[in-house]
């Protein structure tokens, strides 16, 4: 089906219109008008669209380009529909001149087109030269200081642990805890490192407040200008400082994914705070202060109960973020499972056949034998446990160290999150016991709700 509208009513009128405009023609002995036979298709001169005709629909990247760089939609068009073309004059300059190739692009500016830079003052090869006159719309530039595989090299040895690592010689060090990013600015043939003065309060002559927001663009300045000082005799290439404020990724967060040294249970939202974050077991962590990695974002403890009736903890995904809170579960390899409701605590629980999801035993289920089970081991509860925790028993039941705070779960309901079990150092073995606290003793007891409500990005 095609993406234009159709208007037949508007056809027709305007079909009406020609005919009308031939018989008055006639009438009035117009040279310009002939007669048509009642067969034949109505012939007019060629006039303009109706005052309400409607122009075809314009696609939302080509509006969104000539909003972004004040050209006509026509001109968008143009210029989109020249890019895939222009990236293959650039790939043939670039196989011609790999020797001195420095950077490459396509400037949406004023004067679009694309260019290739290349070090040195020596003319450009005659054959990639020849490449380049053959349009209008490509450059070569030549006067470069270093070659784009210097670049390359001088980026990837500066910070040796990766995009946010340690410099290990000199004054450099200081600068690693506040690096958001680094990467190459091949317009400006310069390694770029980008920062965040606020995630640094301990550089030397930094800064004490903490979070991006509090960092003012003329602190920025001043701390982007120690930096490039900092960095100098560190680096033998030319670079750049540039604002890495607030930069994060923007993560999807589920039940039965990795969490720290544990497993995600069920995601949660908290009422009295408005805070949205992810429900694991306490003892996941040594001290309530403690926060937890997942996807690569740093959650936040919120409340925290290491018994005596739950073991289990409330943390929070930052919010400002964007990320993505499902009220789903990975429920078994490759497979997501949907939480619709929770569980409550009862008679009713005994003999039920559940199942569970960590992230080192995977799934495996098993029989309720005990709802009323005081595990009494090192460190089960920081002081003594109560006689609320459930204990599962199966021929094929798996757990292991790992395991701690993942989901466990029948059908669509969320039971509660596991707590431990026999020998946690085997994670392959089965005929395993196992124990959790359950999801409604969670809620209660840090003031949370499961989410089952669909997905929720945080604000």
């Amino acid at each position: 089906m095609s993406d234009y509208p159709t208007h037949k009513p508007k056809e027709l009128i305007r079909w009406l219109s020609l005919f009308m405009a031939v018989g008055l023609a006639i009438q009035s002995g117009s040279a310009a008008a002939t007669a048509q036979s009642d067969t034949s298709p109505p012939v007019a001169p060629a006039v303009s669209a109706a005052p309400d005709a409607e122009p075809p629909p314009v696609g939302l990247a080509v509006s969104s380009y000539a909003s972004d760089y004040s050209v006509s939609l026509t001109e968008a068009q143009r210029r989109l529909d020249r890019i895939q073309p222009l990236q293959e004059i650039l790939a043939s300059i670039r196989d011609l001149e790999s020797a001195r190739l420095a950077g490459w692009g396509i400037d949406h500016g004023s004067s679009f087109g694309g260019w290739v830079w290349l070090t040195g003052d020596d003319p450009p090869d005659a054959a990639a030269a020849a490449v380049a006159d053959a349009h209008a719309d490509v450059r070569i530039r030549t006067g470069a200081d270093h070659s784009h595989a210097e670049l390359l090299a001088a980026h990837q040895r500066l910070f040796r642990n990766g995009a946010v690592g340690r410099v290990n010689d000199g004054p450099a060090s200081s600068v690693a805890a506040m690096v958001t990013f680094t990467g190459i600015n091949m317009a400006a043939n310069a390694v770029r490192v980008g920062i965040d003065p606020a995630l640094a309060a301990s550089v030397p002559g930094g800064l004490t407040d903490t979070g991006p927001a509090t960092v003012t663009d003329e602190t920025f300045q001043t701390k982007a200008a120690e930096v490039t000082e900092q960095l100098r005799g560190h680096i033998n290439v030319n670079y750049v400082v540039e604002d890495g404020r607030g930069l994060s990724i923007h993560a999807g967060f589920m039940g039965g994914e990795t969490i720290g040294g544990c497993t995600s249970g069920f995601v949660a939202k908290q009422p009295s705070t408005h805070l949205y974050g992810i429900v694991t077991a306490a003892h996941c962590t040594k001290t309530p202060q403690q926060s937890l990695s997942m996807h690569g974002v740093r959650l936040s403890p919120v409340t925290r109960q290491h018994g005596p009736y739950v073991d289990a903890m409330f943390l929070s995904v930052p919010t400002g973020s964007s990320h993505r809170l499902f009220d789903d579960f990975v429920c078994a390899d490759g497979r997501v499972c949907d939480v619709t409701n929770t569980y409550t605590r009862d008679q009713n629980m005994m003999n039920s056949y559940i199942c569970h999801y960590g992230r080192r035993s995977r799934h495996s289920c098993g029989t309720v034998e005990d709802i009323s089970y005081r595990p009494s081991h090192d460190d089960a509860c920081a002081r003594r446990c109560g006689y609320t925790f459930v204990l599962v028993r199966g021929p094929l039941l798996k757990a292991c160290y790992g395991d701690s705070g993942g989901p466990w779960y029948s059908g669509g309901f969320a039971y509660g999150i596991h707590g431990g079990g026999s020998d946690g150092a085997d994670c392959v073995s089965t005929g395993k016991t196992a124990y959790f606290s359950t999801i409604s003793r969670v809620e209660e007891w840090l003031g949370v709700v499961i989410q089952v409500g669909g997905t929720v990005t945080v604000p």
